[in-house]
């Protein structure tokens, strides 16, 4: 650059920086929302409800000033419960001294609400369960194969004694699992309460999921149960195949002693139509597709 545009330069940035100066000297009036922080809060006490969570605050005074001020981070509007207990009552324009980031060169022409009420109670701690709150779609071809978990499941909570009394469970946040074709392990945060506090803000999820296959059992033996003494029921056949269908793990680990087929004497005594629908317990996470035969013939025998 040369000298001549470098002169150019400086002259215009020092105009401006010139004319933002004098410009902030000027007086400005300014409203701002500041949200509402309660101190002197006595140990083992909690704020249970209050009638707004902002101050509005109209305040004059040179610009420069008011620009610190609304570009300020973290910047709460202090009231202090002075360690009281109950329904209390807050002048705001009482509290404006205990706000050391309001100028004291700044004017605050208008505030609020001009009064805050707010309750405090005793501090409850609870224990109660995690909920979820995920929905779960999983891919064509693959099923769900386990519980949903999460671990851990419930948590310590604290806060006013009236509202942990109302509260059942904790839910985590919404979350949508979609087109999901492997094992999910993640965290999920805790849906947040008003003046409640968690132990902890996170749950991990967990739950399993395979592609789905069909496997068939064959000659699986058929109980029969209550029998009664000097009595035999006799099945024809006595065994039959299943089909299962269900994940690819969990189905190939699968024998004939994972499933159970039985009857019971006692259908067969009341029986009008000469067969017996055998029933048929399965693991869970898996479907029965087929059965053959469906029915099965017998007689009751005296010993």
């Amino acid at each position: 650059m040369t000298p001549k545009y470098l002169k150019i330069v400086l002259s215009t940035l020092f105009s401006i920086t010139l004319w933002i100066f004098v410009s902030f000297s000027y007086e400005y009036t300014n409203t701002i929302r500041v949200p509402i922080k309660f101190t002197d809060i006595r140990e083992g006490n909690a704020i249970l409800s209050q009638s707004t969570n902002e101050i509005n605050l109209t305040l004059k005074g040179q610009g420069w000033i008011l620009a610190q001020i609304s570009s300020g981070s973290d910047v709460f509007f202090q009231i202090s419960t002075d360690e009281k207990f109950g329904v209390q009552r807050k002048d705001v324009r009482e509290a404006i001294s205990e706000n050391s980031w309001i100028n004291p060169s700044v004017q605050v022409a208008m505030i609020s609400p001009a009064f805050v009420d707010y309750k405090i109670e005793r501090i409850k701690y609870k224990n109660v369960p995690i909920v979820s709150d995920a929905a779960i779609s999983i891919e064509k071809g693959y099923n769900l194969v386990s519980e949903i978990i999460l671990n851990p499941d419930s948590l310590k909570i604290s806060g006013p004694q009236s509202l942990v009394n109302s509260i059942q469970n904790i839910s985590t946040e919404a979350e949508i699992f979609e087109n999901i074709d492997e094992n999910i392990s993640t965290q999920i945060a805790l849906k947040p309460l008003r003046y409640i506090q968690y132990e902890n803000q996170f749950t991990n999820i967990e739950f399993k999921v395979q592609k789905i296959v069909d496997k068939t059992f064959n000659n699986v033996p058929v109980k029969v149960e209550n029998v009664p003494n000097l009595r035999t029921l006799e099945l024809f056949p006595p065994n039959v195949d299943i089909t299962l269908r269900g994940g690819l793990e969990n189905v190939g680990k699968m024998s004939v002693d994972s499933v159970s087929i039985s009857v019971d004497f006692n259908d067969a005594f009341l029986d009008s139509l000469g067969v017996l629908y055998p029933k048929i317990t399965i693991p869970n996470f898996t479907v029965l597709t087929n059965v053959n035969p469906k029915t099965l013939k017998y007689i009751i025998k005296q010993n």
